[in-house]
């Protein structure tokens, strides 16, 4: 009996397996190609793709060179413009040369300098022209001394540097007011807690030569008086001063706190180019803004002019300055004033034995070595 396979019989199957043999054979033969024809496809985008980036790549580099050129050409018409004109500086050049002052020409020994008389009391003596700095009489300018409260001429200067608000304050504190009191200091009188204008301290520092305006200031600006001495020894040395060293601003004594005649004469020169420190100066009285602690403000005398008018030299007129003592400097005095005629002078005289003598050498030495008149009752 013949054997069935699934109700057909084997030829059959074998004979349909066949067909579908061919079948896949087929199938796959038609893959293949269309394998082949995407591949030939995805090759012609890519080269597309390839030529696409070339030419866009070029036009940019024409378009940078186009762009280069134009730059180029417009510099050099620039500079060619520059070269033919006046050569004026501009306003950002001018701003370049004021951002780096120049020093101050230090004094001067000439062959007109005079040797101070030995009828003058003080040990450092010199008397300088403002306006080229040339030496006209001097004992001893360049010697170290110590200048006791002249040094609060370096102080107002120096302040004047950082301070952009003058109408900024500053609270007094115990901290700053107990030791000076304790040191028997000079001070200003303001109170520990008080609002104060910081113009009002700035005079406060040289009328009445107040210790606590100057370490207020000094605290107000750098955060304590030993960070601001370094802003006073640092302008020292932009001023070319050859024999200072700054330890306080206020000017108690420190053996290593010291300068010469000639440096405080550079440093009161520079003083007096500033309007608002040439004002300080010169001021005789002085009365502060009112505040809680002084409702009716507090009133500051010049402690140059109170023995003095300023008007005594005869041939000359001392227009401002600032005194200082301390046991260790003698009476010391830097001035400035001026010949009868207008060109103005610097005097400086440390080391008098008393206070009256450094006055009367102040006058006599305007009188001999500005005014051009005989000294005849030297004190």
């Amino acid at each position: 009996m013949e054997e069935s396979f699934n109700n057909k019989d084997y030829a059959d199957y074998l004979i349909e397996l066949e067909k579908s043999i061919a079948k896949t054979d087929e199938y796959e033969a038609k893959r293949a190609e269309k394998r082949r024809a995407l591949s030939a496809a995805q090759k012609r985008r890519k080269e597309q793709i390839l030529r696409r980036r070339k030419f866009i790549l070029l036009l940019t580099t024409v378009f940078l060179i186009f762009t280069l050129s134009i730059v180029g050409i417009a510099v050099l018409i620039s500079d060619s413009s520059s070269k033919v004109g006046d050569n004026t500086p501009t306003n950002a050049d001018i701003g370049e040369v004021n951002k780096a002052p120049k020093k101050p020409a230090y004094p001067s020994v000439t062959k007109k300098t005079l040797t101070v008389s030995e009828n003058f009391d003080s040990q450092h003596i010199i008397v300088m022209n403002v306006e080229d700095h040339s030496i006209m009489a001097m004992r001893q300018p360049f010697e170290r001394a110590y200048p006791a409260s002249t040094t609060k001429i370096m102080t107002l200067l120096t302040a004047v540097d950082y301070i952009t608000d003058y109408d900024d304050t500053f609270t007094m504190t115990y901290e700053i007011t107990d030791p000076l009191y304790v040191a028997e200091a000079t001070v200003a009188g303001f109170a520990s807690g008080e609002v104060i204008n910081l113009k009002d301290m700035l005079y406060g520092i040289i009328l009445p030569s107040g210790g606590d305006a100057s370490i207020g200031i000094a605290t107000k600006i750098s955060g304590s008086e030993q960070e601001f001495v370094k802003l006073m020894n640092k302008k020292a040395k932009s001023l070319g001063l050859k024999g200072t060293n700054f330890t306080n601003c206020t000017g108690l004594f420190d053996e290593n706190h010291y300068t010469t005649a000639a440096d405080m004469a550079v440093i009161l020169s520079e003083a007096i180019k500033n309007p608002l420190c040439r004002e300080i100066l010169q001021t005789t009285k002085y009365t502060t803004k009112p505040t809680e602690q002084h409702p009716e403000g507090l009133e500051f005398h010049s402690t140059l002019f109170n023995y003095m008018y300023g008007d005594e030299p005869d041939g000359a007129e001392i227009l401002g300055g600032k005194t200082g003592f301390v046991n260790e400097s003698g009476y010391c005095i830097a001035s400035f004033g001026k010949k009868d005629g207008g060109k103005e002078y610097i005097t400086v005289n440390f080391e008098a034995s008393s206070k009256w003598p450094a006055f009367y050498n102040q006058i006599d030495l305007y009188t001999a070595y500005v005014g051009g008149k005989s000294v005849s009752n030297n004190r």
